[in-house]
């Protein structure tokens, strides 16, 4: 009804259309096609009777019992429930007892009784005589009082055939005529563009190509007609646009006056539509805020949508952080089993994303019906940029369009469908699909009440605000409740899971990015908020945005997956390295400033180049600086070209150091002889500095070791406070450890495997059977050991290349400590490449765990995912993304993988877990770009084995992510001539964040705001002591910091939540899983 006073009224259908009409009005005896037309019939009395208002538009039917069971029933149209698609009736949720597609009617013959019989055959013959299957026959007699049908069942005679006594006002005649159907059915037709922020071209060829004639061209169409509407995402593009100095003033109010009008819509509206495998819960933050902030600036919008639609798969994270953002709806649409969820009416559903939170994170999802890339299909149906459309054709449209609104009406409860029409770079010449289009909705809107089917230009908004009155105003709708789970894996005829793991070069920059991201936007907000780091005309603000940019396009699905083209791939890595460059020059100047001392500031580099070139008799200072919210004890790792060195604090001490030789296993692009280990203590958000210095001798103590066992049979012990690690003297690899404090033992094999592509590419994961061995021969190992670390450094032989293309180095440092950060892990640095083509690496952990083919990945490493391996899929459709950790446990102990950068996963047998760490496949799997990866490329795994815990795999995750900042000074002829001119160190938290609370954000948002982001780590049932309720008290946070305002707001800080506390006290308590964000000021 509120529909109707929006739409036209009808005049007759023409000619092309009158067939449809007639159509529906069949003669006795005749089959009608259940649910596809009206439920009409013209007995041979030319009395004519119209059963639709029988049909239930949700498919829910009526349910009566009776003779021989429970029946669910609806007229002329299947129900829900025997979840077949086919049942008209279904007999105890279990039987077909008719096909709603074998319908006959013919006349009621009791005397006096006006009224129609309705036969539905066709059904199941299970327990029925061999000749015969299920059916049902309604009686239904017309009577004007029953508004609602009053349905008996009468008998069940002859056997398997039901008979039904129903009494309906619907069963009188009435006079032949055009008819329509019960349920009008809506259609949302919503102009849309997909824009890729890189993909098959780079960002700036995107935009100078297409994308400026996509907005240009929408807004003159818009302005031209007010009843048209158009949608848009991504801001990385419209953030180009906007300030392109080719886009006239014009265009901007002319822009403002549309959002103004809501013709002109944002959804989603984040710098991207991010990758949901391979990203952080972080970057995807991130990018929203810079999307989103900039919508608030210069058009005071704040998106309310989610759209999803492209990335391949989607996280159970997505509707936690939609929901965190103010949205009430998210739309996802590559997923796998879409038809199965067409036909049971399960595309729209509630949609929680972490059982910790909860109402918290629970939003209406839905999913994009039709093809693989569902938001295409009607751009692909009605392709308009040639302008097709005339009077002589237009019929012809609007019947195309009729059929395929009616062949999709039934996937939904309600009689409302999403016309999604656009698609990637769509709309190029906007002013032509427009006028095309507008033919053909003017057309079905004249001919409305022929058809009814009712068609209107909408935005996101108009169809679900329609959804939701539909849903609410009707007692049968009912959406069924997905409860922490994600839509991984994507299958699309194959199996989407190799991009968890393409460009592993790529995927290592981008979570440095987002290191360096984070760190330095720290330290300039401590710097700008303490009045030390004056920055009047925004020139260090300035520095940081090429990061915030790069960062942000990388999330974007064809970014940080791998499967752009490689010139667009070589775009995103040299836009992060400039933007990291940017960045720490300023991380480097806040430093310099708080180091100020009497107008003397010292010289600060991210570069090495100083301790390179370290003289004799000289100091070079190396200022680190701790991001985390927590003290932390750790170990520095930095490049040297002599061994005649030590290491000292600010106050002179000496501090625990080793030289080892460089096996070039490191991801920092520094070529160096030597690597220099030292260990760190450093407080919350601080920094401090220690020197290396030059000494006249060699401390051979603190210089690694080449070992040598006495026999190639001997195991190699290496071993610190909490770790025991055994190497096995005959196959040179790993073959047990045991955590000397929590008393586990684990035999563990560490091995490193490879998969022959068959159909790989960027996208797909093809091996074409099990992983087989690099050779048969051990690894080449050399054994380091010293003071401060063990060493094992592996060449494994590979019988498929000349040289070994896999070399690795495993490292077990020591500690005097007690700080259980460095007790309970090792780890493993690889350099792979270049790989033979076909070839895709995994290094593979079998262990005496009995997991019981149960193992966890991370979403996003917000949440962890439990994964059962399906027996019933192959190896590549039990691969799921780790973007921070997986792990395999039992009742007494636990295998944790921590990495650096995202990864495929996957435990193929009980007690195994195996990270795919490089690929080749040389090769295209027919979805995008192929992928042939000549990097040599240096992962890492950090290799947690501890009792079943999820608190060691939650710290080493930040641990291993967000390492100490490293910034080097010049060199210096003493210790004291630095410490005379410059303050070493300095503490920008009061005290330790809670040990299960990370300090997410700490940004400068202008104007004395900036915000402040903290989450929880842990799930509920995660950990007894953990997975608690926390409080934190923001106002003793920072050092000499007062807080003068806090306001809670929307994840990206667009809109305000609720006051907080008086800034005098603003405690606030954090529940498992929660993501609080705030404004505050100083």
């Amino acid at each position: 009804l509120l529909l109707h006073s929006m739409m036209s009224g009808g005049i007759t259908f023409l000619a092309p259309l009158l067939l449809l009409a007639a159509a529906v009005m069949m003669l006795g005896g005749d089959v009608v096609r259940g649910g596809l037309v009206p439920c009409t019939w013209k007995d041979p009395q030319g009395d004519f009777y119209d059963l639709s208002p029988l049909i239930d538009c949700a498919r829910v039917g009526y349910s009566v019992s009776g003779v021989a069971g429970q029946f669910a029933i609806n007229f002329c149209e299947s129900v829900n429930e025997c979840n077949d698609g086919v049942s008209g009736v279904c007999q105890d949720g279990t039987y077909d007892a008719g096909n709603a597609s074998n319908i006959t009617f013919s006349a009621l013959t009791q005397a006096g009784q006006k009224g129609v019989v309705l036969t539905m055959a066709g059904g199941s013959n299970d327990g029925c005589p061999s000749d015969r299957a299920r059916s049902s026959v309604f009686n239904i007699q017309c009577d004007p009082t029953a508004q609602k049908p009053v349905i008996t069942v009468v008998s069940e005679n002859p056997i398997c055939q039901y008979n039904f006594n129903v009494k309906s006002a619907s069963a009188c005649p009435t006079t032949p005529g055009p008819q329509k159907q019960n349920c009008p059915l809506y259609v949302w037709l919503v102009p849309h563009t997909h824009d890729d922020v890189g993909w098959l071209w780079t960002i700036d060829e995107y935009y100078q190509q297409a994308v400026k004639y996509i907005l240009d061209t929408a807004v003159e169409a818009l302005t031209a007609n007010p009843a048209r509407r158009f949608m848009y995402v991504e801001q990385a593009y419209f953030w180009r646009w906007w300030t392109d100095p080719n886009t006239s003033d014009a265009q901007r109010a002319a822009l403002k006056v549309l959002v103004k009008n809501k013709q002109f819509d944002f959804v989603l509206g984040g710098w991207t539509m991010p990758d949901e495998a391979c990203t952080t819960y972080g970057a995807e933050v991130d990018q929203l805020t810079l999307g989103h902030q900039f919508l608030l600036e210069i058009l005071d919008f704040t998106p309310t949508k989610g759209w999803q639609i492209d990335p391949f798969g989607a996280s159970s994270v997505t509707p936690t952080l939609s929901k965190l953002a103010g949205f009430d709806v998210q739309l996802i649409d590559r997923v796998s089993n879409k038809g199965e969820m067409q036909n049971n009416q399960r595309l729209q559903f509630e949609w929680q994303g972490s059982p910790s939170l909860g109402a918290k994170s629970q939003i209406f999802g839905e999913i994009m019906g039709g093809g693989g890339a569902g938001y295409c299909d009607w751009f692909g149906a009605f392709q308009f940029s040639d302008d097709p459309v005339n009077s002589t054709n237009v019929h012809v449209w609007a019947q195309k369009f009729l059929d395929m609104a009616n062949s999709r009406k039934a996937w939904y409860q309600t009689n409302n469908l999403l016309a999604a029409w656009g698609c990637d770079f769509a709309f190029q010449n906007a002013n032509n699909m427009f006028h095309s289009m507008d033919q053909v909705v003017a057309y079905l809107q004249t001919n409305e009440a022929n058809t009814g089917v009712y068609v209107k230009y909408a935005t996101l908004n108009d169809y679900w605000d329609a959804v939701f009155a539909s849903s609410k105003a009707s007692p049968n709708v009912s959406y069924p409740l997905n409860v922490g789970g994600d839509f991984f894996d994507y299958d699309d005829s194959l199996w989407w899971t190799g991009y968890f793991t393409s460009r592993v070069e790529l995927k290592g920059v981008v979570r440095k990015g987002e290191s360096v991201g984070r760190a330095m936007e720290t330290l300039y907000s401590v710097g700008v908020s303490q009045g030390v780091l004056k920055d009047q005309n925004n020139n260090y603000l300035n520095q940081l945005i090429p990061l915030r940019l790069a960062n942000a396009d990388a999330t974007h699905h064809d970014g940080v997956s791998g499967t752009s083209n490689p010139d667009v791939v070589l775009m995103y890595q040299n836009d992060l390295l400039d933007g990291i460059s940017s960045a720490n020059s300023v991380g480097a100047a806040s430093l310099s400033e708080f180091m100020t001392q009497k107008g003397n500031s010292p010289y600060l580099s991210s570069a090495f180049t100083s301790l390179l070139s370290l003289g004799n008799n000289s100091f070079v200072p190396l200022v680190l600086f701790n991001s985390l919210g927590w003290s932390r004890s750790d170990f520095v790792n930095v490049p040297v070209n002599r061994k005649d060195v030590r290491v000292v604090d600010s106050q002179k001490r000496p501090v625990p150091f080793q030289v080892n030789p460089a096996f070039k296993v490191d991801d920092d692009n520094v070529t160096s002889t030597y690597r220099l280990y030292f260990n760190i203590n450093l407080p919350a958000m601080s920094f401090a500095t220690y020197f290396v210095m030059q000494t006249n001798n060699v401390d051979e103590q603190c210089v690694g070791e080449i070992y040598e066992p006495s026999s190639s049979d001997v195991d190699v012990v290496h071993e610190n406070e909490g770790l025991a690690l055994t190497f096995s003297g005959k196959t040179g690899r790993v073959a047990h450890v045991a955590n000397k404090i929590k008393n586990v033992d684990v035999i563990i094999k560490q091995d490193v495997v490879q998969y022959i592509s068959a159909h790989s590419g960027a996208y797909a994961f093809t091996p074409k059977g099990p992983a087989e061995p690099l050779s048969s021969r051990p690894p080449v190992n050399t054994v380091v050991k010293g003071p401060l670390l063990s060493e094992t450094y592996s060449v494994f032989p590979c019988d498929d290349a000349s040289s070994s293309f896999v070399k690795q180095s495993i490292r077990l440092f020591n500690s005097n400590t007690t700080s259980p950060d460095l007790q309970n892990y090792f780890d493993v640095h690889f350099q792979l490449g270049v790989l033979p083509s076909h070839h895709e690496i995994v290094t593979r952990f079998s262990t005496d765990i009995n997991s019981a083919g149960t193992y966890a990945t991370d979403d996003n490493g917000f949440e962890f995912q439990q994964r059962v391996y399906q027996y019933d899929l192959n190896i590549q459709g039990n691969y799921y993304p780790m973007v921070y950790a997986s792990y395999i446990k039992d009742v007494s102990a636990q295998l944790s993988l921590v990495g650096e950068r995202s990864h495929g996963a996957a435990s193929l047998q009980p007690g195994e877990l195996e990270v795919m760490v490089h690929r080749n496949p040389d090769m295209g799997d027919g979805f995008g770009p192929g992928l042939t990866d000549t990097d040599i490329v240096q992962p890492a795994l950090r290799v947690v084995v501890s009792s079943p815990s999820a608190a060691p795999v939650h710290r080493h995750s930040y641990l291993f992510n967000f390492p100490v900042s490293v910034f080097v000074g010049k060199a210096v002829p003493s210790v004291d001539a630095f410490t005379s001119m410059y303050a070493t160190s300095a503490q920008f938290l009061a005290k330790d964040l809670p040990q299960n609370i990370h300090l997410l954000t700490f940004n400068f948002l202008g104007a004395n705001k900036y915000i402040l982001r903290l989450t929880h780590l842990f799930s509920v049932d995660e950990d007894t002591a953990q997975a608690q309720p926390v409080q934190v008290d923001l106002a003793s946070l920072f050092v000499k910091l007062t807080i003068s305002s806090v306001v809670e707001t929307t994840l990206s800080a667009n809109n305000k939540v609720q006051q907080s506390a008086t800034p005098s006290s603003p405690v606030i308590t954090i529940y498992p899983k929660e993501i609080r964000t705030f404004v505050i000021s100083f």
